[in-house]
């Protein structure tokens, strides 16, 4: 009697199962260009898992033995449906590039590898970009049981949304593990801070329809075209090579440094004075690009800055704005720029180690003529061809030497003094630390930093002396 229960039971087990596998396999096969992410035995078990959860049994014995025969019986069926519909799957349908973590390789990657070769007799993407992971301080991973892991919500809050995308990018190159730290957000917010002070005070600029370009301005908008260029090169480089890291650090050097800090100067009008038309749209075009260069790393601020730069169209968005397309850029006016940009550094040191006003105008001897931009940053006036006179501050740019007056700056006779009681506390002080350095026993016996600190303080003497002593040869010549 029992075992005619376990058998009519049975058989109706697989009646019903077979009637879900059926519809199931009729699921499969109006969705089979997607089979290639799953692989043959856990689709497989999640249909067994199924059948056995959706049929009510009342039998464990014949639960049992019928899950065995449906093993059987299931997998050539799906098979059969798979192969019917393997020419409809191409690669067209699968992605390209998979972006997953490190830790899963084995577990879901290689299976996904495997299971593309098995479906549709290729491999299901050609790259697979690995994210690194964000751990604590400790280098342990972020756990709710250690608590420390930071409420994102809050880190949101208190730096930005894309202060906390732009600080976390910058410090994850090439998929390498990040030691999470809330300076990382902070760096991210304050970028976020200067570009929106650099659109505030371009902005902000009167414009001029009739002004003139300076020979200044026409320099930097030449200038700025031909960096630009080559940091768009350089960016799409990096892409294709999915170093997002770099690509970023890219464009956070081209605002901060080029933009920021050189370009602005640059053009930047008199106070109280309006900018002329055609630097002023130029200054709009590169603000533009950069937006679009910075979109994928900080979509929110360059969305709202893109939409208030200029008047836009209804339905217009920097979101399917295609980046500007890679152009050809005069690589001299690159090379030229980092020459001069050197010189006007030189200049500023002198100010600030002589103490004298930026207002000051001082006197640059120069073998050759330079373009207004050296005049306009530097705050000189150019003596092509002058000869060097007693007391003049020099410096080497590349092989061509410069010289600053400084006699109606500084009394050279009471600098030579300072400068010279200077190097003579700073030589004491040198053979004070070889004293130490030179005996065995404290070189021996000290801790490694104390005998490491005391190289770097005879390394920091040696330099010192070495610019006192230019310094006064200078004023002596």
């Amino acid at each position: 009697m029992n075992h005619t229960s376990h058998t009519l039971n049975d058989t109706a087990f697989l009646g019903s199962a077979h009637a879900a596998v059926n519809i199931i396999i009729t699921i499969i096969s109006t969705a089979a260009p997607h089979l290639g992410r799953v692989s043959r035995l856990s689709l497989t078990d999640s249909l067994i898992k199924i059948v056995r959860q959706r049929i009510e049994l009342r039998h464990t014995v014949a639960l049992q033995s019928s899950t065995e025969r449906l093993h059987g019986d299931v997998r050539p069926r799906l098979l059969a449906a798979l192969q019917q519909h393997r020419a409809d799957v191409t690669l067209r349908q699968l992605p390209a590039d998979l972006v997953t973590g490190p830790d899963i390789i084995f577990f879901w990657v290689a299976r996904m590898i495997m299971a593309g070769y098995e479906y549709i007799g290729k491999m299901p993407f050609r790259h697979v970009y690995f994210t690194g992971i964000v751990r604590d301080k400790l280098g342990r991973k972020m756990s709710k049981s250690l608590g420390n892991s930071p409420d994102p919500l809050d880190l949101i809050e208190r730096f930005g949304a894309d202060g906390v995308r732009m600080g976390m990018m910058l410090c994850a190159p090439a998929g390498n593990d990040i030691l999470f730290d809330d300076s990382l957000c902070e760096q991210g917010r304050n970028f976020c801070n200067k570009i929106w002070n650099c659109f505030r005070l371009i902005k902000g600029w009167a414009v001029s329809d009739r002004g003139e370009q300076s020979d200044a301005a026409a320099w930097g908008v030449d200038w700025f075209d031909a960096i630009l260029a080559k940091a768009q090169e350089e960016v799409a480089d990096l892409f294709s090579k999915y170093r997002l890291s770099e690509a970023l650090m890219a464009i956070y050097k081209l605002f901060c440094d080029d933009f920021s800090g050189w370009y602005l100067e640059i053009i930047k009008p008199a106070y109280g004075q309006p900018i002329d038309k055609a630097t002023y749209e130029k200054t709009i075009q590169f603000m533009d690009t950069m937006l679009k260069l910075l979109h994928p790393f900080m979509p929110f601020i360059t969305e709202e800055l893109w939409q208030a730069i200029e008047d836009r169209k209804e339905g217009e968005s920097l979101m399917v704005s295609p980046l500007a397309g890679v152009s050809e850029f005069q690589s001299s006016k690159v090379s030229e720029a980092e020459e001069l940009f050197a010189i006007i550094s030189a200049i500023r040191n002198i100010r600030a180690q002589k103490n004298i006003s930026p207002k000051e105008v001082l006197t640059l001897i120069t073998p050759e003529a330079l373009p207004a931009v050296v005049t306009k940053l530097s705050n000189v006036e150019l003596a092509v061809g002058a000869e060097k006179s007693a007391g003049c501050a020099s410096f080497i740019v590349g092989t061509t030497e410069y010289s600053v007056p400084l006699e109606k700056f500084i009394n050279v006779d009471e600098e030579l003094k300072k400068l010279e009681a200077e190097l003579a506390h700073q030589e004491g002080f040198l053979r004070g630390v070889m004293g130490k350095l030179s005996n065995e026993r404290f070189v021996q016996n000290a801790k490694p930093e104390i005998v490491e600190l005391e190289r770097k303080k005879k390394s920091d003497a040696e330099s010192r002396i070495a610019t006192l002593k230019e310094a006064i040869a200078q004023l002596k010549s």
